[in-house]
């Protein structure tokens, strides 16, 4: 469940297959949502030229708060980033012990263990080991290798974030606070997220 769409549709993953193992991979919200942002403006910046513009680029800052400076809920990065409202239905309809929540930055940072416990949720034959990865320089990735190909995260991916006011950052950790405490109570588990 990586792409946030799909928080709305456990119902019908269960009348498919109610024994389906799910995965759901995480990063902290404000690191979430500027990726988002940074797609968001990767995918504008490609459209076509004759597309209608919705008027001049807006920073981060300026979409993530109001006016008067408090934080825009509304705005979808952010929304989307508040794990709890939509994990809440999926663990209305399945057990918890179907739902493995993965550390989508510890997955970046080290992915051989994060993996690792992937292939043990899914039941599968430990293949994956540190010889099938290798730290790519011009992306800042980990790849993935194996006997006939290396494979790397495609060009849309790894984009550099545009530098955020540590202000506004310090200030959304404190808004996702107490969302974050409420999704560590729903899964179990504390991933220790900053909170300032």
């Amino acid at each position: 469940m990586t792409n946030p769409g799909l928080f709305q549709v456990p119902e019908r993953i269960r009348a498919m297959n109610a024994s389906i193992k799910l995965l759901l991979i995480v990063r902290e919200p404000v690191t979430r949502a500027i990726s988002d942002y940074t797609q968001l403006r990767a995918n504008a910046a490609t459209m076509a030229p004759t597309a209608p513009t919705l008027g001049p680029v807006r920073s981060f800052e300026q979409l993530a708060l109001h006016r008067n400076g408090t934080v825009n809920e509304s705005y979808r990065p952010l929304a989307i980033s508040v794990y709890h409202r939509f994990l809440h239905r999926w663990l209305e309809v399945f057990p918890r012990e179907q739902l493995l929540v993965v550390n989508g930055d510890q997955l970046i940072d080290d992915p051989l263990p994060q993996l690792q416990r992937i292939e043990r949720f899914l039941g599968l034959e430990p293949r994956i080991s540190a010889h099938n990865f290798y730290f790519n320089e011009t992306k800042g990735f980990f790849c993935l290798r194996n006997e006939t190909a290396d494979r790397c995260l495609r060009e849309t991916k790894g984009r550099r974030h545009p530098r955020v006011s540590p202000h506004v950052v310090a200030q959304l950790r404190a808004y996702f606070d107490e969302h974050n405490q409420k999704f560590y109570e729903l899964i179990g588990e504390d991933l220790a997220w900053p909170s300032d």
